[in-house]
């Protein structure tokens, strides 16, 4: 079976937010430590490598929700797992994530940071208006497709008199070779409305416009394929009359 790693930079600063229906254990996680272990073996390779932040526990809503903003310690390129362990409990294991793979090269990648305007995907953004999600996805930016949409009215001579010129950019992207799971990420990630992808050195506005659906054409005993999909770039250039 085919599988995907996703990929973390070495010594990047990332940001995630977590939701569950379920607590593994009591409604607190003073005493949670999370440690960064080899992928099969299990052994410690860096220990409280992240700090767990409460944003919502209540058990009578079933809401568990944290976040934490790290950066990825600095290891050998290799595949890991972060796992969260109860120190108060002789270090007992409570989760293990899929497997991860750490790089020393953003080659092939975009540092991807996105938030909402409203609470989304059971995602607390009104309560934490500072917080945005950040991580490298594999993506191939292509060439831009360039819209003009003109506005104006008619002349009594017939001409046109053009009021308003508004040009855009839609760039196309093409995932890696993801899984279901990554896959399921990237179409949550692109319907944020605010979404800035870090392009040649700093970040750009996009969003999913008219024409962005995010659909994945799986095919039988395939377990990882390609997506393309398309986003408009929000810097939009007018003119008050186009020449």
């Amino acid at each position: 079976m085919e599988t995907y790693n996703h990929p973390f930079l070495v010594g990047q600063s990332y940001s995630f937010y977590a939701n569950n229906d379920v607590l593994d254990t009591s409604t607190t996680f003073n005493y949670w430590r999370v440690d960064l272990v080899h992928e099969d073996s299990f052994i410690q390779v860096d220990q409280d490598v992240m700090t767990l932040n409460k944003d919502i526990i209540d058990a009578t809503t079933g809401d568990y929700r944290w976040y934490s903003t790290f950066t990825f310690p600095t290891v050998a390129n290799n595949c890991y797992r972060f796992v969260i362990i109860d120190t108060a409990n002789s270090d007992a294991v409570l989760y293990i994530s899929d497997t991860i793979e750490a790089v020393d090269s953003s080659e092939g990648l975009i540092l991807c940071k996105f938030r909402n305007g409203v609470n989304i995907q059971n995602y607390n953004y009104v309560g934490l208006p500072t917080f945005y999600n950040i991580f490298h996805v594999e993506l191939n930016k292509r060439k831009p497709l360039s819209q003009k949409n003109t506005g104006g009215y008619d002349l009594a001579d017939g001409s046109f008199f053009r009021v308003r010129t508004v040009r855009t950019k839609t760039h196309e992207f093409v995932t890696g070779w993801f899984n279901e799971d990554e896959h399921d990420a990237t179409d949550i990630m692109i319907i944020h409305s605010d979404l800035q992808l870090g392009i040649n050195g700093s970040y750009t506005a996009y969003n999913s416009g008219e024409d962005g659906g995010y659909e994945p054409a799986w095919e039988e005993n395939y377990d990882v394929i390609q997506v393309a999909f398309r986003l408009e770039q929000e810097n939009e250039s007018s003119s008050n009359k186009a020449l």
